[in-house]
């Protein structure tokens, strides 16, 4: 083969490269980037500017979501420049900075999913004690916890490791911004098991134990009808349930006497695990393929896509929970409307 040709191909195919990844980053990256900004804005400006939402301590839960959702946002700006250059120039330090932010939003927007979870499944278990406990000082208390929890972890990890391998004194690590997590075994298998694992095997739980709870009290429900020839004949509980909606509208969830309603509600929860398998599942097989068939040696265009894949969760969130309330629905028309109230 003609030298001449290899040294006048280098430069054509290295000017194809910087064009794909303008492409892709104007195209998808950016602007999902914004969508889960706004999105998520929307729901903050809706429960600080309407009483009926903050009335509702679940949706201090969804409040918290969209936070940790916006702060997702943040990060994958800040990655723009390197997903449009292929290097990072930013430096170590602020490199393992914006891993630990980049971890510990995903993990707060995990948790708290699991905690949104755990409110369902409380509230239908016992809706009179739920509601008697239940304060938005006790769901700041928790959240902070969370927070904190995820934000000390995740700090003493990367810095930890970091320094261990010596990150902060290799430049060609540093230029690609990669601590090298995905080389270590023990820290992959924790990071699965915390981030992915655990948290869906807990929301299916909760939530099939919500869906069976519901369908038995259901069952009663239409025993106790044809028992009485009644048109309606409701427990202390399905009341709890009924009187509760007037108050909170929470996804349907709480709507209906009969509790059809709360099985479609519980039927809803379970596209959210699947959309949050959807979303973590790839980031993890690609994890574990890159460590057991090129030894961490990552592709990094299959890492971005798979990044990506995970980030979008953040963008689906805001329609799974907070656009499925009446009140939210609202706001959200009136903003785009803009509309004052």
């Amino acid at each position: 083969m003609d030298p001449s040709n290899l040294t006048t191909g280098i430069p054509e195919v290295q000017q194809d490269i910087p064009y794909l990844r303008y492409v892709l980053v104007t195209v998808f990256f950016l602007p999902c980037a914004i969508l889960i900004f706004v999105e998520n804005t929307f729901v903050l400006l809706a429960y600080k500017r309407d009483k009926r939402i903050r009335r509702n301590t679940t949706n201090a839960y969804i409040l918290n979501l969209a936070v940790a959702d916006i702060l997702v946002s943040v990060v994958m700006a800040i990655y723009v420049p390197v997903y449009l250059t292929g290097t990072w120039k930013f430096g170590g330090a602020f490199c393992v900075v914006m891993w630990v932010l980049d971890y510990t939003a995903t993990d707060m927007s995990v948790m708290t999913i699991v905690a949104i979870s755990v409110d369902r499944y409380l509230m239908v278990h016992n809706s009179l004690r739920h509601l008697s406990r239940q304060s938005h000082k006790k769901v700041a208390i928790i959240c902070s916890i969370l927070w904190m929890t995820c934000l000390s972890s995740r700090s003493t990890l990367a810095f930890t490791y970091s320094s261990r391998t010596g990150f902060l004194h290799d430049e060609n690590r540093i230029g690609v911004c990669d601590i090298g997590y995905g080389k270590n075994l023990v820290v992959l298998i924790i990071m699965f098991l915390i981030e992915f694992l655990v948290p869906a095997i807990c929301v299916f739980v909760l939530n099939l134990t919500v869906y069976f709870r519901l369908k038995r009290r259901t069952n009663r429900l239409q025993t106790r009808q044809g028992r009485y020839h009644l048109p309606s004949a409701v427990s202390l509980d399905d009341r709890a349930s009924q009187t509760t909606s007037c108050e909170n509208d929470d996804m349907r969830i709480h709507r209906s006497a009969s509790g059809s309603q709360h099985q479609k509600a519980a039927r809803f929860l379970a596209l959210l695990l699947s959309v949050f398998v959807l979303c973590w599942l790839p980031f993890y097989i690609n994890e574990c393929y890159t460590y057991f068939r090129f030894s961490g040696v990552r592709n990094e265009a299959l890492t971005h896509l798979v990044s990506f894949v995970l980030w979008l969760n953040s963008a689906i969130n805001p329609f799974l929970y907070a656009f499925t309330n009446v009140f939210f629905k609202e706001n959200f028309k009136q903003f785009l409307r803009c509309k004052g109230r």
